[in-house]
């Protein structure tokens, strides 16, 4: 019986690095956690949303604190770098994929058109949890 489209499809760690880049935390925790469902490793896909969950609400305490001055792109290239660099250690590399016979890779149209909706999640709740901290009076715009 043939699996369900997409049930045995990987992202490769450039995919998630992009991704990520592009779609931000919670497009990271996406991408590790649905390769490690795929590659049936359940308790990493469990750990990983926990950790993920964690960084993301950590995140969003600290971005409305950051200075002014701070570069807008360290963050990014920071967690895009570090979920890329899970991807090659503890899932499978691109190579390893093709060579697989089991798996296949993700289209890449399918990681663009998912970090674009993870980005708009993003920036609509820092956008909500801003709104909120303004009208609490614990921040000035």
């Amino acid at each position: 019986m043939e699996a369900a489209a997409g049930s045995s499809s990987l992202y490769t760690p450039l995919q998630i690095r992009a991704g990520s880049f592009l779609g931000g935390p919670i497009a990271a925790v996406y991408f590790l956690r649905k390769n490690f469902r795929v590659l049936d490793k359940v308790p990493e896909a469990r750990t990983t949303l926990v950790w993920g969950v964690a960084f993301v609400v950590g995140l969003l305490v600290l971005v409305p604190v950051l200075p002014d001055h701070f570069p807008n792109y360290v963050i990014p290239l920071f967690y895009s770098f570090a979920a890329g660099s899970m991807a090659e250690k503890w899932q499978l590399q691109k190579q390893a994929i093709v060579d697989s016979g089991r798996y296949q890779f993700q289209s890449n149209w399918r990681v663009f058109g998912l970090a674009l909706l993870f980005m708009i999640a993003f920036i609509v709740i820092l956008f909500v949890e801003i709104f909120c901290l303004v009208e609490l009076g614990l921040m000035h715009l």
